[in-house]
């Protein structure tokens, strides 16, 4: 156990050291070569950042296609856990906004959003990354090290909510983590946490794109409209987790 906390404590040191260290390099570029507004030398950071982590943890061996497969995931099951997905963001996005957590960088998200090197980070290559370190890495590590299941999910999406640092999102990168990691262990797969973590941050890139900082409750003023919406979101997030645990082989 001990070895697999010390390959966990290093992989997150990497991963913003990586970030820190392309921040770095844009800041420099910008000053003295091609000067970029903040949003595009952030976006550019975070693309940069995010290749290098996801090829150190391939070189390396922290994901690798034989354990963590990608293509044995049948159809249904992909569906219906982009189906779960949808139905538990809908729901988990009103219940914080609902709790008034601050949002520490909506300002900078939506900044990313209208940016074409924001969008590709925030909608395709964070979600795809974070599967990578947080599910194969390390919760695969928890797991081979013999921590239970349902233990090595838990510490897997506790260290995912904090390492976003933002209050609003803690709490919702916790819960999500907590999906994906039970899907990635019914499955033996990353590919449903990555389908569903890329659907999760594009429609929140077109959110900030069409809404900026609005809220469900002021794009849906009725509330009746939207406590019912989050009924029937809560009822096909229960019905698609039933299915899917009785029909997963792994």
């Amino acid at each position: 156990m001990r070895r697999q906390t010390f390959i966990i404590i290093k992989l997150i040191l990497y991963y913003f050291g990586y970030q820190l260290g392309f921040s770095a390099v844009a800041m420099v570029i910008s000053r003295f070569i091609a000067p970029m507004d903040m949003t595009t030398m952030t976006s550019l950071a975070m693309v940069a950042s995010t290749l290098v982590m996801a090829w150190h943890l391939i070189h390396f061996g922290y994901v690798r296609p034989s354990r963590d497969r990608y293509k044995e995931v049948s159809l249904p099951v992909l569906g219906i856990s982009v189906v779960f997905i949808f139905a538990a963001m809908y729901v988990l996005n009103l219940l914080i906004e609902q709790a008034g957590i601050p949002n520490t960088m909506e300002d900078t998200f939506i900044a990313m959003s209208r940016n074409p090197f924001g969008i590709l980070s925030i909608a395709l290559l964070a979600p795809i990354l974070e599967e990578l370190l947080f599910r194969g890495a390390i919760q695969g590590q928890l797991q081979e090290s013999g921590m239970r299941p349902w233990t090595a999910i838990l510490v897997s999406s506790l260290i995912f909510g904090v390492v976003h640092m933002n209050p609003a999102q803690i709490p919702f990168a916790f819960l999500l983590g907590m999906m994906f990691g039970w899907l990635y262990y019914r499955t033996g797969s990353l590919l449903p946490g990555i389908v569903g973590h890329v659907l999760n941050n594009s429609i929140a890139s077109i959110n900030m794109l069409l809404y900026g900082n609005a809220t469900i409750e002021e794009q849906m003023p009725n509330p009746a409209e939207m406590w019912l919406w989050a009924a029937a979101a809560t009822a096909v997030c229960c019905f698609a987790a039933i299915w899917l645990n009785r029909n997963i082989i792994k």
